[in-house]
């Protein structure tokens, strides 16, 4: 994926066999931009909350866009 099109709140799929060991799972972005890493390097991408414990760096073109399947005819969604 091209780092101009990441935004905020998307929903993103990281590449399958990422060094993170978290490769296929889906998250939201919490923010874009470059990010500087405790180890003392810098990654240009986002920060991918999957539900767990923490919230990983990964590099644009290590993320892929994932689309909401639609509801079948006759479902609906609303909130409680």
């Amino acid at each position: 994926m091209k780092y101009e099109d990441l935004t905020t709140g998307m929903l993103v799929r990281i590449a399958p066999g990422h060094q993170s060991g978290y490769g296929g799972r889906v998250g939201h972005v919490i923010r874009v931009g470059t990010i500087e890493l405790l180890s003392g390097g810098t990654i240009t991408g986002a920060l991918v909350d999957i539900g767990e414990g923490g919230l990983l760096a990964v590099k644009a073109e290590d993320l892929e866009p994932v689309e909401l399947d639609p509801l079948q005819p006759g479902w609906a969604e609303f909130e409680v």
